[in-house]
């Protein structure tokens, strides 16, 4: 910031011509480097001594956003998962030094930029503080110099700095200023006066705040880089960022799935869709076909022949496509173990986006109506998350369980046969069902059960402020799902999902269906809140009179056999038999005869315009003849004039007109009645 800019004048047209102070951009510098490196430092040593927090936080957090804290599942093969990441995040790779390297040197040249500007600031002979105003110094004279030789330095470096002399060069403008400034502080007693008590010439002036910038900037000699460099931020640079980021954003939807891919399942998606198009419809997705492939992939698919079962007939015959859905349905009948670790690695993405799909598909049948196929695509999400064939029981989510196991749970006196089933029993129970097992498995199947644990699901349907149901009211489900093995505090964790690449935490849709017109959906709602209690209001309007009978299904995408539904039956009067009566208050009544703010503005506009009319029709029914009386003492039909009441009104003017009317008309009649009597 300039000392003369901000000191020396009060004309804001000549600020343009002042040249900026070296020592105000040191500062500058300084303070804006210190902000940046003092958090930037915070972070890189919270970042070497706590490798890997912040990621792993945001995979595994502690807290909800409401503050509750979650509760994680207490298995084993969950713990190793979570430790498993703790550990592969903590480690360094090649990358991610390099990373680390490189913010260490910026941060290093930060601090040690800022150290020198401070040591070159504090320890360099010449002063280095803000100019201030000061006459002597600028016009290179003593303080006890004469008038005679303040007159002859005045004019010395006028003629070297005068703007004429210089045009092309703004600081000689600006140093004219200052020796202009400084001669009359010196000669004229008003700004001595000033200078002498504000320190300025031109008397008090206000504080201003502006940026510290280099004098180099308005150098003559600097003019071109300075322009070059301008433009080539503002129309290269800039643009180009922008360009960069459309390019990468332009091709993805707002739920981060790419244009194609919603293209391509809009398409295929048919209302016949289920389960057992999933797969390919998830192989044969943009974000699948852009996985690349290798020249050994198709001797290690080769390996997992015989092993798995495609439960559908191919549609597509592209490779990549074909390979993806192999490997799914390897990952859903649980063959990783056949794997190579490249193919596990094409596994573990091609999973990763299928959170992303799915959540497309479903919406797809949604945005068209179809129950059964909305339910299909979830139940194919959730045989994602749990690693489960599309036909296997829902007790294989369960660890440690086999076929074998379930076929003893089947065989047994309760025919435990669905995961609400199996919750539903006790401790002791589930262990004589899980005969042969060992402690160690015992405990992880009673820590899922603790983790895994039956909602309670309740719906009212109502008319807001209504007690009757009528034909296109706008009706109301409140809808209340309670998680009832968690605490008051608590928040449901990621689900129990072993062999699923990423973190998933529960979901649940809801949907209200009318299951006699072929399961259409009426309304549906996604549930992302991981709190104890859930609440929701679904609405709907009411279309058809008589009886009415919704389904409302609450669906989970994490577990398979968690599903719920409540019936809700209504009966709607049509309109004809209830006709609503919508109070008006007395309030609202007086409102209504009070003119608006327009028209009241209006009404006074016009005012003057309706007296001058007024006063033209008074003069005119004055100057025109009168017309001649009917016999009955009353003028001709014809020639009634037109009466206007005081305020301008003529409706009564026109009641009484329309009485005389019909009087002259049956005298008329009765006129020509008798002229026609004598005429015969």
């Amino acid at each position: 910031m300039s000392g003369f800019r901000d000191s020396f004048t009060k004309d804001d047209t000549k600020e343009n011509l002042l040249g900026y102070d070296d020592t105000a951009s040191l500062y500058f510098t300084i303070t804006v480097l210190t902000c940046v490196a003092l958090p930037w430092t915070f972070d890189v040593i919270s970042s070497l001594l706590f490798p890997a927090q912040a990621k792993l936080q945001k995979r595994f957090p502690k807290k909800s956003s409401s503050g509750c804290t979650f509760h994680y599942c207490k298995t084993s093969a969950m713990t190793d998962k979570v430790d498993d990441a703790r550990m592969r995040a903590k480690r360094w790779t090649r990358g991610s030094a390099l990373w680390c390297f490189t913010k260490v040197v910026v941060l290093t040249s930060i601090w040690i930029g800022i150290v020198s500007t401070v040591v070159y600031l504090r320890t360099s002979g010449e002063k280095k503080e803000i100019n201030r105003f000061d006459p002597f110094v600028i016009l290179e004279v003593h303080a006890e110099a004469s008038p005679i030789q303040i007159k002859r330095a005045y004019r010395k470096l006028s003629l070297v700095y005068h703007p004429d002399k210089n045009p092309d060069d703004p600081l000689a403008a600006s140093r004219f200023i200052q020796i202009s400034k400084a001669y009359a502080a010196l000669t004229d007693e008003v700004a001595k006066r000033n200078w002498e008590k504000y320190g300025n010439p031109d008397g008090p002036q206000n504080t201003k705040v502006g940026i510290g910038l280099p004098r180099f900037l308005l150098e003559k000699d600097n003019t071109l880089y300075i322009l070059v460099s301008f433009f080539l931020v503002i129309i290269v640079i800039v643009p180009m960022t922008f360009i960069c980021y459309y390019n990468r954003t332009k091709n993805f939807a707002a739920n981060g799935v790419l244009i194609e891919t919603l293209q391509f399942l809009g398409f295929y998606i048919l209302e016949a869709s289920r389960t057992k198009a999933g797969p390919e419809l998830l192989a044969a997705c943009a974000e699948s076909r852009n996985i690349p492939t290798r020249p050994t992939d198709n001797e290690q698919i080769k390996l997992l022949g015989g092993h798995v079962i495609e439960h559908k007939k191919r549609t597509f015959t592209l490779p990549v496509v074909a390979k993806n859905q192999y490997l799914i349905w390897a990952h859903m009948q649980r063959r990783h173990n056949l794997m190579s670790p490249e193919l596990k690695s094409d596994c573990d993405t091609l999973l990763r986006h299928s959170m992303k799909v799915t959540q497309a598909m479903i919406e797809i049948a949604c945005m068209r109506e179809w129950f059964a196929c909305a339910q299909a695509m979830i139940d194919f999400r959730r045989c994602l998350i749990q690693a489960i064939d599309i036909r296997s029981s829902h007790l294989l989510q369960i660890p440690h369980i086999n076929e074998e196991y379930v076929r003893q749970c089947a065989t047994e006196r309760s025919k435990v046969s669905t995961l609400a089933e199996f919750l539903a029993t006790d401790a002791e129970q589930r262990k004589r069902l899980l005969y042969g097992m060992t402690p160690d498995q015992l405990l992880d199947v009673e820590a899922f059960c603790a983790h895994v644990a039956e909602v309670d699901l309740q719906a009212t349907l109502c008319i807001e402020d209504e007690s009757e149901i009528v034909v296109n009211d706008v009706a109301t489900v409140n809808v209340r799902l309670e998680r009832k093995h968690l605490r008051p505090e608590e928040a449901m964790g990621p689900a129990h999902a072993p062999h699923f690449p990423e973190p998933k935490y529960e979901e649940w849709w809801f949907f209200l269906v009318e299951e006699e017109d072929k399961k259409r959906i009426v309304h549906f709602e996604r549930i992302l809140d991981t709190s104890r209690v859930l609440e929701q209001q679904l609405r709907f309007q009411v279309t058809r009179s008589g009886k009415n009978s919704l389904v409302l299904h609450a669906v989970c995408d994490s577990y398979a056999g968690l599903d719920k539904r409540v019936e809700l039956n209504f009966e709607a009067l049509a309109e004809e038999q209830h006709k609503r009566e919508l109070p008006i208050h007395e309030e609202d009544m007086d409102l209504d005869g009070t003119p608006t703010l327009f028209q009241q503005w209006m009404g006074d506009l016009n005012y003057g315009d309706e007296s001058e009319e007024e006063e033209d029709l008074d003069e005119d029914a004055k100057a025109a003849p009168k017309p001649p009386k009917s016999p009955a003492g009353r003028p001709p039909v014809g020639d009634k004039a037109e009466r206007r009441s005081p305020s301008g009104g003529r409706e009564e003017a026109r009641r009484k007109d329309a009485g005389e009317g019909d009087g002259d008309s049956s005298s008329a009649s009765d006129g020509d009645d008798s002229s026609e009597g004598d005429e015969k």
